[in-house]
């Protein structure tokens, strides 16, 4: 199918790249199929029609991407009695291989490897064998990376026994003996010829890296007598190899053999390996001519790789000061893994101010593989006494989207305990789990108790024990906690904490929410010791919170473990005061410091709780009538300023809808009241549960305008809750992620929210339904689109409304599917439940107008329309125009009638894109220029009488009609005339389509020169400056195309890389791809 850089008919099609892609199979369910009736006998999987069912069973839930629902749907097969194919296990194999999480070992496909082989009538082909050495290799890879990662901490650390565990645990994985036993097993089976050569590649890559020169060299004799092509990889191992062992002559030998190689091209990879042959034989200038003579004269791109090589070997020698100059003068941008070793080498040698040199030099880079180099600075800070630096390295390290460790975390923090400096104690713990995500915070946790009980311990003696730097940092450390109660507290900080309250009892005034008491409920909870004064702690405790702002609020949780431990301690006394200060109905303790009754008391709550309800309504009144800022003033002077709670529900509502209008800082502002206000009022359970729907409601306000980075901080606020989205703001995400500018495939994005979303076992709403289909729709994902359709009204009872049906419908109109439009819109007119909507019938329109023409069916679909009294829209007369003007027999004359009719009939003003139909129907679908140019000519002497020039590039359609037509018809001098009349008279938008018109035009002309210039001047930046043109896939399509019709493959090669570049869908590219391999 034709794009808009090469379609004549591409004004009305809107066509693009996605037209390409292949329909996606439907995901099944994520539940397993269930078993069937009992069979009297096993099933046999002898008929190919049974195989090929298991095996797309496997493959439906394969393409769920969730390796734990695949094997589920293993296990219902095999409890069915199947005898499982080979082609069954290779699905299975390869889904451990794709969907296994990074980092976890093969054990479970090792088994279901072991349990095909124990099936007598199966063996492992050459397919079966490939996939497990893959995942094998990849898997070594992966334990030297952790092992070394963990030899670096452990060396931070101080050799810590934990470490040198896991090292030891993924050593004995034996991944490269395992995959080097399979490749025995093909060599036995007769299969090794049936193995790809990237298979031969990562093995040999793999014992190249253990230094096993005789596995490697059985390997690479295997390749040789099965005739598998070699490849640059193939020779980088074994120069790697040979230099590893130290035969450097070995090592040249293989280099040699790649450069002489016939169609071998230069490739940095293997000149990179020889380099570092050299530095292991102790050859450096050997290294550094290679790197400065070799590369250049064999015209070889010298990255930074090689030139890090030799400055890790220099300071491994410690050798820095060669190291400098060798940076210094290097041919390329040094990166972060140039200055690092220096770093790394300065600070094992505690070189301080030349290691801050280098650190300047190195945090000017990109730091997101720098970590090591970081940590190991900010210890030589310490070590120093300036700790002042180590907190900017921990702020460099936020900057960066890194974290501190555990190790680093501990050491900032202990170093200000150790010299006593308590405030900047507790300002570096603060500081390290700010820094720390909340799933590194669980695993550091253990490291920064112990650090926090350092900093309680430097209170307890030098500080005469006071009780608001301890209970700081307690609380700082219950926050970094993910679980939701606060029973975790140790003993070591528990004990301080409540001396320190009994003994300075002038600084409680800083404990006030009841999250606050909770901590110290919980801290006496945790002491068992015969002389801690249990009861009379939790009873100061009580007429402690009466005086406070909140009462007593507490949850019931604590009361009763309160309760009983009073009780079984046998203070019978206190236990019946306990008991009276939190049962409402008791008189002989009241909740609060006052005189009313606890009648009277409800009574007055019930009056404040339903003038707040009022209030709140009012609030979504003035919303709904567009007044947000009084909506604003009821909220904050009636409501929060004299003490009530807003209702959570009208409130969630109005923030939302206040955000969907626009109005954000209204928005934010109602969100901040009524935050305070829920923390301040509300017990804790309810606060919580208010507090996740007004942030739910903020985050979907920015999502819907497009301000993606505000929209993410509350989503990562509401995950810190334990919480996720509701399906609302899932869909609202999805409307904002289609806004942002790295965005180049908006069906993935739908897909990968949904999946998110049902993994996380959100409720979703037809609003997530339509915005999801939609998304789907657009890139003409039919399958996916109808399964969506169909599961929310059979999973969820879901109805589906006017929207739902016009997603759907227009997802089958544009994947081409005549039978579902038509069910499905003759189903959308039986239901009945509310009057469709004008999308539909201008989908069916369409359809029968561009799809497959059929004037008449197209003018019924309208006359329905009108029956129905649905007004039309400017786009309805846009289609009928093109009833009449694009398929033959034309009808001119009524097309251009429709003009007066649209105006007279449906008071709908002519607009550009009308006469841009006129003209593309005279002048590329009847060659006839003349009158074409007549059209243009009329809406010019319109445009020109009105002397401002345009702003919204609503005449871009009649510049885009008029150049095609003049391309098309070879009159190119006279569309660069046009073009450089549209360029004078309006704003042109960043569109690129006029643009691909004349990539096209120039390509077919053989002017090259301006085809590069036009594309040049575009840019990829969809965030850039106004007026500057973005290329989108058909543009690369356009300028690809211009380069093979002028025999110049090279050049649509450097293309098509540029567009790999920004990370297009993989079909988008392959399309475009075709156009240079085919």
């Amino acid at each position: 199918m034709l794009t808009k850089a090469t379609s004549a008919r591409a004004h009305h099609t809107s066509t693009t790249l996605m037209d390409k892609e292949e329909n996606l199979h439907p995901m099944e369910a994520l539940l397993p199929t269930p078993p069937p009736s009992p069979l009297t006998v096993p099933q046999h999987l002898t008929s190919s029609d049974e195989a090929r069912v298991a095996e797309e069973r496997l493959l439906a839930a394969k393409r769920e991407g969730n390796l734990k629902s695949v094997m589920s749907e293993f296990s219902s097969i095999k409890r069915q009695g199947y005898i499982l194919s080979e082609q069954a296990y290779a699905i299975m194999l390869e889904s451990h291989a794709c969907l296994r999480r990074e980092g976890s070992p093969l054990t479970q496909m090792l088994h279901v490897y072991e349990e095909m082989i124990k099936s007598n009538s199966l063996y492992a082909t050459g397919n079966t064998l490939s996939i497990l050495i893959r995942a094998l290799c990849k898997r070594d890879i992966e334990v030297q990376k952790t092992v070394a990662m963990l030899r670096r901490q452990s060396d931070r650390a101080g050799n810590d026994q934990h470490h040198h565990n896991d090292i030891t645990s993924l050593q004995l994985e034996g991944n490269a003996d395992k995959a080097l036993g399979l490749f025995n097993t093909a060599i036995q089976n007769e299969c090794v010829n049936e193995l790809q050569v990237d298979v031969f590649n990562q093995l040999l890559r793999v014992f190249s890296h253990h230094g096993d020169k005789e596995s490697a060299l059985r390997i690479y004799h295997q390749m040789t007598v099965n005739t598998m092509p070699k490849t640059s990889i193939t020779f980088a191992a074994l120069v790697n190899l040979f230099g590893r062992s130290g035969d450097i002559e070995s090592a040249r030998h293989y280099f040699t053999e790649f450069i002489t190689m016939e169609n071998s091209s230069p490739c940095c990879h293997v000149y990179s390996a020889l380099v570092d042959a050299y530095l292991k034989c102790g050859l450096v200038e050997e290294a550094l001519h290679v790197v400065r003579h070799d590369m250049p004269a064999a015209q070889v791109k010298v990255t930074t790789i090689p030139y890090n090589a030799i400055i890790r070997h220099y300071c491994a020698q410690g050798d820095m000061d060669l190291a400098k100059q060798l940076v210094a003068t290097m041919t390329v941008q040094p990166d972060s893994s140039s200055y690092g070793p220096i770093l790394s080498a300065y600070c094992q040698t505690n070189t301080f101010e030349k290691a801050t040199g280098i650190y300047n030099q190195l945090i000017k880079t990109d730091l997101s593989k720098a970590y090591g180099n970081l940590a190991n600075y900010a210890l030589l800070c310490l070590k120093n006494d300036r700790s002042d630096k180590a907190l900017e390295v921990v702020e460099d390290m936020r900057m960066a989207g890194l974290e501190p460790d555990a190790v680093l975390s501990e050491r900032v923090v202990i170093y200000f305990a150790n010299k006593e400096q308590v405030p900047e104690a507790i300002g570096a713990l603060k500081q390290v789990i700010e820094a720390m995500s909340s799933r590194s915070l669980q695993k550091a946790l253990t490291r920064l108790i112990q650090a926090a009980t350092q900093i309680v311990d430097c209170v307890m003696r030098t500080n005469d024990s006071r009780f608001a730097p301890i209970f700081t940092v307690v609380r700082t450390i219950v926050s970094a906690s993910s679980t939701s109660s606060f029973t975790s507290i140790p003993v070591s900080l528990a004990r301080p904490l409540t001396y320190s309250y009994r003994h300075h009892p002038q600084e409680r005034n800083c404990v006030s929410s009841p999250r606050d008491f909770h901590i110290l409920y919980e801290a006496a909870l945790v002491l068992t010791e015969d002389d801690f004064p249990f009861a009379e702690f939790v009873l100061d405790l009580v007429s402690t919170m009466r005086t406070s702002d909140n009462g007593l609020a507490l949850c019931q949780d604590v009361v009763l473990r309160v309760l009983s431990r009073l009780q079984a301690a046998g203070n019978t006394q206190e236990a019946s005061e306990w008991k009276a200060a939190f049962d409402p109905q008791s008189l002989s303790m009241a909740l609060c410091p006052n005189s009313t009754t606890s009648q009277e008391q409800k009574q007055q709550e019930d009056v404040q709780k339903s003038t707040a309800d009022a209030l709140s309504k009012d609030v979504v009144r003035a919303v709904v009538r567009g007044e947000t800022s009084n909506a604003v003033s009821i909220l904050r002077d009636q409501i929060v300023s004299v003490g009530l709670v807003p209702s959570p529900e009208p409130i969630r509502d109005a923030i939302a809808l206040t955000g969907k209008q626009g109005h954000l800082d209204d928005a934010q502002i109602m969100y901040t009241l009524s935050i305070q206000a829920f923390q301040e009022h509300l017990e804790s359970q309810r606060a919580q549960r208010a507090v996740y729907m007004a942030t739910n409601s903020i985050l979907i306000g920015y999502a819907q305008q497009g301000n993606m980075v505000q929209a993410k901080q509350y989503y990562d606020q509401i995950k810190k809750m334990g919480q996720y989205p509701d399906g609302n703001a899932y869909a609202s995400l999805l409307l904002g992620t289609a806004q942002s500018a790295s965005t180049t495939d908006e069906a993935t994005d739908a897909l990968i929210i949904y999946d998110e979303a049902k993994r996380h076992h959100v409720k979703p709403t037809t609003f997530f339904y339509n915005v999801v289909i939609s998304k789907l729709a657009k890139a003409r994902k039919l399958e996916p689109a109808l399964r969506l359709f169909d599961e929310m009204q059979r999973l969820f009872k879901l109805t589906p409304n006017a929207i739902t049906y016009g997603a759907v419908i227009s997802a089958c109109v544009r994947a081409g599917s005549e039978a579902h439009a038509v069910r499905l819109f003759d189903e959308m007119l039986q239901l009945q439940r509310q009057e469709p909507r004008i999308g539909p019938f201008n989908n069916m329109i369409q359809f029968y107008v561009r799809q497959q023409p059929n004037r008449e069916r197209a003018l019924g679909y309208f006359q329905e329309m009108r029956r129905r009294q649905i007004s039309p829209s400017a786009h309805t007369y846009k289609l009928l125009m093109e009833a009449y003007c694009m398929m033959a027999p034309y009808d001119m004359d009524k097309a251009h009638a429709l003009l007066k009719e649209m105006q007279d009939k449906d008071n709908i003003r002519p607009q550009p894109t009308h006469y841009a139909t006129l003209i593309y129907a005279y002048g590329t679908s009847q060659n006839n220029v003349e009158a074409a140019q007549k059209v243009f000519n009329q809406i010019s002497m319109v445009k020109n009488n009105n002397n401002k020039r345009r702003n919204n590039g609503e005449e871009e359609v009649v510049y885009q009609a008029m150049l095609d037509t003049l391309i098309q018809n070879n009159r190119l001098d006279q569309a660069e005339k046009v073009y450089e009349q549209m360029c004078r008279q309006i704003n042109k938008s960043s569109s690129p389509y006029i643009e691909n018109l004349l990539l096209r035009g120039y390509g077919q002309k053989g002017m090259m020169n301006k085809a590069e210039a036009l594309f040049e001047r575009m840019s990829d930046d969809k965030a850039g400056p106004a007026g500057v043109v973005v290329r989108e896939p058909s543009t690369y399509e356009a300028m690809v195309r211009a380069y093979i019709d002028n025999s110049m493959v090279g050049k649509a090669k450097s293309i098509l890389d540029r567009m790999v570049r920004r990370q297009f869908p993989e079909k988008v590219v392959a399309s475009v791809a075709s156009l240079i391999f085919d």
